[in-house]
């Protein structure tokens, strides 16, 4: 009976994390012919795959970890109305992660990191797009860009220069003046200036269903699924490794490959791996739409500014050239729109309209600020005016995210059967494909599309 269960297998590949990244992975896997079976703890309640921005965010560059932003937040991480805000109970804990920040914000870490999001992002939107066609969910994809709108003269000059900031790396970008946006999207405030339109990222209309495609296209392709929360990973032999869940049973197969997220963390350290790896709390709120707009209508030309109300309903719009009407018509963004002074970002999704921002550390167990919720609310309402939170529905969930943000890719250095590939903090959704493509031929052919040294797991010297 022992010998029977020490060959025993579960599985050719056992993929820990049921989110984007892990399914995403176990999909690719599952084609190439490998058994794979998919282990998922939790829900979607708290999955950053479930309430991100929906947004795939290939002008997304730079690392968090700069100068620039060193200089600037630390006064904001105690305010609790800042787009960056660290929860008073959590200072103690996050001082190591926070002076791992600061020293991967200076010159030549940051550049190496500029260089290695660059070599993930060259290739990114190109995978997702067949990533999720090959799962059958390309029906998702919107490759139109997004807006970032300024309402301040030291907005459109911060905005403007990012652009060309990112112009030297190939993304594309043109200027929109006021009017030119209010074309795009007339329900927006009045008090914008002008924004930056990017033409090379796009959006998906539900993330949680795009997670959910792949799920099901690894079924299809004989995959498994399992319930069940891994808490720790022993791999004492090279020909086998050993998944125990939280209740006590075992998963053993050829092959582990860690994509737990926010979770990972104490994985990698079952195995020697001390990662410090942290999260960003990702706040997010959903409308069921946005106002009506005023049409052109026979009587006349446009007026200066109420939105119309009810459905098909009229309103007179004062003003020297009598009453005039309009007819109503519900406005969808036709790109997400992002505030370069606000710091949030709004995507029309098959559920209404949903807006994320705000970076806040405050662990796994804090539970949510609703003062957070309040903030995105009063941010919508501004970038919006007129627009019904009446039904407004709130999430927050968490963003895995190591100090110089970047995840962590590639083999276990002491355990040639053991794979990770977690801590994309705000970039899980633009990087699955990519992630997926790599992890895939790497188990598959031992090579990698790309050099993974800059992601290693003992890249901080603690391995």
């Amino acid at each position: 009976m022992v010998v029977q269960a020490t060959h025993r297998r579960d599985a050719q590949v056992i993929v820990i994390g049921g989110g984007v990244i892990g399914a995403a992975c176990a999909f690719r896997l599952a084609q190439a012919g490998r058994d794979v079976l998919l282990l998922n703890a939790d829900g979607p309640e708290t999955a950053a795959s479930y309430g991100n921005a929906g947004h795939i965010a290939t002008e997304q560059l730079f690392p968090l970890a700069s100068k620039e932003v060193l200089r600037n937040s630390w006064r904001y991480l105690l305010d609790a109305e800042s787009p960056l805000r660290l929860r008073p109970g959590y200072l103690l804990p996050l001082l190591p992660w926070l002076a791992r920040f600061a020293l991967a914000a200076r010159e030549r870490p940051y550049l190496r990191g500029v260089a290695a999001l660059v070599a993930l992002q060259h290739s990114a939107l190109v995978d997702m797009t067949d990533l999720m066609g090959d799962a059958g969910v390309g029906h998702l994809l919107h490759r139109n860009g997004h807006l970032e709108v300024f309402e301040t003269p030291a907005g459109g000059q911060s905005a403007h220069a990012q652009a060309e900031r990112l112009m030297a790396y190939g993304v594309d970008s043109v200027h929109l003046s006021a009017d030119a946006v209010r074309t795009q999207v007339p329900t927006i405030n009045t008090n914008v200036q002008g924004a930056v339109q990017y033409l090379g990222s796009g959006h998906v209309d539900d993330p949680w269903a795009v997670c959910q495609g792949l799920r099901d296209a690894l079924l299809r392709h004989g995959g498994q699924m399992r319930q069940g929360r891994a808490v720790r990973i022993e791999a004492d032999t090279p020909e086998a490794a050993t998944v125990v869940l939280e209740d006590g049973s075992q998963l053993q197969s050829s092959q582990v490959l860690v994509c737990a997220g926010a979770w990972s963390k104490p994985l990698a350290a079952s195995l020697g791996y001390k990662v410090p790896l942290d999260t960003e709390r990702g706040y997010h709120i959903s409308v069921g739409g946005l106002p009506p707009v005023p049409r052109r209508g026979a009587a006349g030309r446009l007026g200066s500014g109420a939105f119309c109300a009810g459905q098909g309903g009229d309103r007179a719009a004062g003003g020297g050239h009598g009453a005039e009407r309009y007819a109503a018509q519900t406005l969808s963004l036709p790109q997400p729109v992002a505030s370069n002074e606000r710091k949030v970002i709004m995507t029309s999704m098959s559920m209404g309209l949903r807006m994320t921002g705000t970076v806040e550390f405050g662990g796994l167990k804090l539970p949510p600020d609703p003062r957070r919720f309040e903030l995105l609310k009063r941010q919508l309402q501004a970038l919006v005016p007129g627009i019904d939170t009446t039904d407004m529905r709130t999430w927050m969930g968490f963003r895995p995210s190591l100090p110089d943000h970047l995840p962590v890719l590639g083999r276990a250095p002491r355990h040639n059967h053991v794979f990770f590939a977690f801590g994309h903090q705000h970039l899980g959704l633009t990087l699955a494909g990519v992630t997926a493509a790599v992890i895939a031929e790497l188990l598959l052919t031992n090579t990698s599309p790309i050099d993974l040294k800059p992601y290693a797991v003992d890249r901080f010297g603690f391995a």
